[in-house]
């Protein structure tokens, strides 16, 4: 017999499990930010920085200013032409890119 505090542990664990399946993240993640995509007008993202408008920003000249040294691009290539970008829910962004999000790696 289950005790009743050990029960309520198990019960709780199981409603933390997301209910969105995990192919809808996965497909997310392999396809490429559309220049069109909402989010990327909002945050003017472009896949070529020499395009952008923009200014230093914590203490980096903006030439410095690439999607490769941000903190939100997500891989251990620091070569990789395309990476997860946590600002864009995971799905690929140009290494060589920019977006008003930018934030230097620490």
């Amino acid at each position: 017999m289950t005790p009743r505090r050990s029960f309520l542990k198990q019960s709780s664990a199981l409603a933390l499990i997301p209910l969105v399946p995990i192919t809808s993240f996965e497909s997310l993640a392999a396809t490429k930010v559309p220049l069109d995509d909402p989010a990327a007008k909002a945050l003017r993202y472009v896949e070529d920085a020499n395009l952008a408008k923009r200014a230093d920003k914590m203490g980096v000249a903006a030439a410095d200013q690439l999607c490769s040294n941000c903190r939100f691009y997500v891989t251990d290539d620091a070569n990789a032409a395309w990476a997860p970008c946590q600002l864009f829910q995971n799905r690929l962004v140009a290494g060589p890119g920019w977006c008003a999000g930018w934030v230097p790696k620490s």
